[in-house]
């Protein structure tokens, strides 16, 4: 029914509560009665403040005037009389402005409860729950048009029709709110719609539903997986062959130095020589970092990580003392690496170091995570340049412990006092840390 047809109906049905209370008030005031009928003053009062809230107190003040003008001729000089009718008109007017002010706060609710509804980006439907299947009671514009349908063609239909995953409904009758919970949608014309979901209860058996179609994110997050599959296995053929190449240049480099004894060729061959180490090296190293950043990052025990590389590294005379028990970091798979790195180099760099500790310091801007050594530290112009990248350099473990930490928003930088030991920060956002 139409807004303005409604409207017509209720003016209609006002206009005959009014006219029938009256009649009814007059004729008892005709039989002597003046205290039971007026009561019935109510019901015309109420529907005029409910569904006109703007006019209801000009509604109510009009018939509480005539109520008066009917009721006052009638008294003649009974004060009760008077007075009650008096006190009547005034409680008449007082609950006609009540219920229009409840009214109209109702009102501007339910259109702000309308505009967030109808002009959400998001799909959103109302269903009933009470009845045997689930059933769309409202859907805003979005929601029709994820399931290629109008709004006013969903009312009524099954909301399991549109689901593909059975489980879906399982999950949202559970009783406990859903977010973001990743299902399947079919549409009416039978195609598959990827959408995020989430569920929340309403009163009256009811639920609402949001729906944020994700089919072009995953399209496209399963077209960038397949295309770094293909480059990283590319990469890796074209890897094997290079080492196969280096492996075979460096025999023959070795035949070389072993045939000839000319002390300038046997200079040059040493040169070669070195260079070819040096692409092994390179090769080595992408070879161990070629699955960086292609799985996705996860909650990972640093206690435990810690443990597992300081059982894979030989470190005689070297202690490794985690205290980050409980600690939890967001972090790319490869964060063994970072660790590894950062131990292996105090060994090998620190010259006299017999202890590397980790520990952790919570702070308003996040957490920090402490690696420190007591070797000879790193002097103030390198603290910066270990980090970086240059070409011809052999080590580049540094560089890719930056590069790891920094896919999910996490910095490093070393703090030490040269002389004293080396300290290496790391610096983790606020919600990339949980303490379980």
């Amino acid at each position: 029914m139409s807004a303005g047809k409604r409207g017509g109906n209720r003016l209609l049905l006002l206009a005959a509560s009014v006219a029938a209370t009256f009649a009814v008030n007059a004729a008892g005031l005709f039989a002597g009665i003046t205290i039971v009928l007026p009561h019935l003053f109510y019901l015309p009062i109420v529907l005029a403040a409910y569904w006109f809230p703007r006019r209801g107190i000009v509604a109510s003040l009009a018939i509480a005037v005539g109520y008066l003008v009917m009721t006052l001729p009638v008294a003649g000089g009974d004060i009760g009389l008077i007075v009650s009718a008096l006190s009547r008109a005034a409680v008449f007017i007082a609950i006609g402005a009540a219920i229009s002010f409840l009214s109209l706060r109702l009102g501007e609710q339910e259109e702000r409860y309308r505009g967030i509804f109808g002009n959400s980006e998001a799909g959103m439907f109302i269903v009933a729950l009470a009845e045997t299947v689930p059933r769309i009671e409202e859907a805003n514009y979005v929601g029709a048009t994820l399931l290629g349908a109008t709004a006013g063609a969903l009312i009524g239909e099954p909301m399991s029709r549109f689901f593909a995953d059975p489980g879906t409904w399982d999950e949202i009758r559970s009783g406990n709110a859903v977010y973001g919970y990743e299902t399947a949608l079919r549409r009416i014309d039978g195609t598959a719609v990827r959408a995020l979901l989430s569920a929340g209860r309403l009163p009256g058996e009811r639920v609402v539903l949001t729906l944020i179609d994700i089919t072009a994110r995953k399209n496209a997050e399963n077209a960038l997986r397949e295309a770094n599959a293909k480059l990283n296995m590319m990469g890796r053929l074209t890897r094997n062959d290079l080492m196969a190449a280096v492996s075979t240049l460096l025999s023959r480099i070795a035949g070389g130095i072993r045939e000839f004894d000319d002390p300038a060729f046997l200079r040059y061959l040493d040169g070669l020589d070195e260079d070819a180490r040096f692409v092994q090296r390179r090769a080595e190293i992408t070879r161990d970092y070629q699955d960086l950043g292609l799985r996705p990052p996860g909650w990972q025990p640093l206690q435990k990580t810690i443990q597992e590389v300081r059982s894979c590294l030989l470190l005689p005379g070297v202690s490794v003392r985690p205290w980050v028990e409980r600690l939890e970091v967001y972090a790319d798979p490869m964060l063994d690496r970072v660790f590894s790195n950062l131990i292996e180099n105090a060994a090998r760099h620190g010259k006299s170091v017999s202890q590397v500790v980790i520990t952790y310091q919570i702070r308003d801007d996040g957490l920090l995570v402490y690696v420190e050594d007591d070797g000879v530290g790193i002097p103030e112009p390198k603290k910066e340049e270990i980090f970086e990248y240059s070409a011809g350099r052999g080590g580049l473990g540094l560089f890719f412990v930056r590069e790891i930490l920094s896919i999910t928003g996490m910095t490093i930088a070393e703090t030490g006092t040269p002389g004293e030991g080396a300290r290496f920060e790391i610096h983790v956002p606020p919600d990339g840390y949980r303490i379980v």
